[in-house]
C-alpha cells in the first residue's frame, strides 16, 4: 500500500514515524486546552423537583502533562496554554496524588454548592470538618520549611476554621502582604507559625499562603437528598454552576427561561464566588456550545473580556445571589 503513496508524502510519513518516540517524551510543562461543557444530571429525593428547558453549563478544561507533540501544539494554537510543572504540581506531590486531590476538591465543592443552594431556599443545612490538611507545599512559598505535609491547620489569627472553604473565605478578608498567625496540629502537638500572605500564582489580587490543601472528614447534614452526577470532572471550579443547577431544579419558575447559560467559579459556604484557572479555554468552549450568557468570577473578568461580542454576553459575578440576579435579568429580556 505504501508503494502507491507519492514520494514526498512517503518521506513525510517516514519522518513522522521516526519522530514518534521523541514526540511522546514528556516535557517539564503542563498544557491546558478547552474541555467539553457539562450539563449536570441531578436527582433529588425528599422534595419536589422541576425540569427546565435551558442550560446551565459547567465549563471545563483539559489539563495534563505535555509531551513534545502537545508542547508544539500549544505554540501554534492560541486556545492552548503551557504552565511550568512547579506551578501545577507542588513539591512532594505526584500526578496521581494531584488527581486524587482534584477529585476530593470536587466532592467538597459539590457539597458546598448543595449547601449554598439549599440555604438560599431556606432549607436548614449543618456542616462540620476536622480542619485544613496540608498535602503539598509550593516551591519558594513563604511557608516552605514552616509547614509540613500532614499538618492540620485549625485557625488563622485565632479564628477557628473547620474546612478549606472556611479557610479560603477567611483569607479573603486579608490583603496580600499581611502577616497572619496560623494555628495547627502536628504529631498531636499544637504549633503556631507566622507567615506573610502572597499573591496567588494564578489569580491576580487573590491572597494565598502557598500550599495545597484538603478537608479531612468534611460532613454536611442535608434535609433532602441531592445527587449530582459529576462524571470524571475534578477540582473546585464547578461550585457556582452546581449551586445554580440545584437551585433551578428546586424552583418551579425556570431561571434560564430556555436560554443557554454557561459559567465557572468556585463557591464558598458564604456564597462568595472565587477565581479559577483556564478561563480563556472555558470561554472558548462556551462560545462553541452556543451559550448566549457566560458567567465568570470577577477576579477572572480581564481574561474573558476579549471574547465578548454581539452574540455573547460575559458577566463578572462575585456571589451566588449576584449570579441569580444576572441570569434572571438576562433571561427576561
Amino acid at each position: 500500500m505504501l508503494n502507491k503513496v507519492p514520494k514526498p508524502a512517503k518521506i513525510l510519513i517516514i519522518i513522522l514515524v521516526s519522530l514518534l518516540p521523541f514526540g511522546l517524551i514528556k516535557t517539564d510543562f503542563y498544557f491546558m486546552s478547552p474541555g467539553p461543557p457539562y450539563q449536570w444530571d441531578i436527582e433529588i429525593k425528599g422534595a419536589k423537583s422541576f425540569d427546565y428547558d435551558g442550560n446551565l453549563y459547567q465549563l471545563t478544561v483539559r489539563r495534563d502533562e505535555a509531551n513534545y507533540f502537545t508542547y508544539i501544539w500549544a505554540k501554534v494554537d492560541n486556545s492552548v496554554d503551557l504552565y511550568s510543572r512547579e506551578v501545577i504540581l507542588p513539591k512532594g506531590v505526584t500526578p496521581q496524588q494531584l488527581s486524587e486531590i482534584s477529585i476530593q476538591n470536587m466532592k467538597t465543592s459539590e457539597n458546598v454548592a448543595i449547601a449554598v443552594a439549599l440555604d438560599s431556599l431556606d432549607f436548614k443545612v449543618e456542616s462540620q470538618g476536622d480542619g485544613v490538611l496540608v498535602v503539598g507545599i509550593l516551591e519558594d512559598s513563604p511557608v516552605e520549611g514552616k509547614l509540613l505535609k500532614e499538618d492540620l491547620i485549625k485557625s488563622i489569627n485565632n479564628d477557628e476554621i473547620n474546612s478549606t472553604t472556611e479557610f479560603i473565605a477567611l483569607l479573603r478578608t486579608y490583603d496580600i502582604g499581611d502577616t497572619v498567625s496560623i494555628g495547627l496540629l502536628r504529631n498531636n502537638a499544637d504549633i503556631t507559625i507566622e507567615t506573610k500572605l502572597i499573591e496567588h500564582v494564578d489569580y491576580k489580587d487573590e491572597p494565598m499562603v502557598g500550599f495545597l490543601a484538603s478537608t479531612p472528614n468534611q460532613r454536611f447534614v442535608f434535609p433532602i437528598n441531592v445527587d449530582i452526577d459529576t462524571g470524571n470532572v475534578g477540582g473546585p471550579s464547578a461550585g457556582l454552576m452546581m449551586a445554580l443547577n440545584v437551585y433551578n431544579s428546586l424552583t418551579q419558575e425556570d431561571l434560564t427561561k430556555g436560554i443557554k447559560v454557561a459559567g465557572t467559579g468556585t463557591i464558598e459556604i458564604d456564597g462568595s464566588v472565587g477565581p479559577v484557572g483556564g478561563v480563556k479555554q472555558k470561554v472558548i468552549a462556551a462560545k462553541k456550545a452556543g451559550s448566549s450568557l457566560i458567567l465568570v468570577p470577577t477576579a477572572n473578568f480581564d481574561d474573558a473580556k476579549p471574547y465578548i461580542d454581539e452574540d455573547t454576553a460575559i458577566v463578572a459575578v462575585n456571589s451566588f445571589n449576584q449570579a441569580l440576579d444576572v441570569i434572571s435579568e438576562y433571561s427576561s429580556r
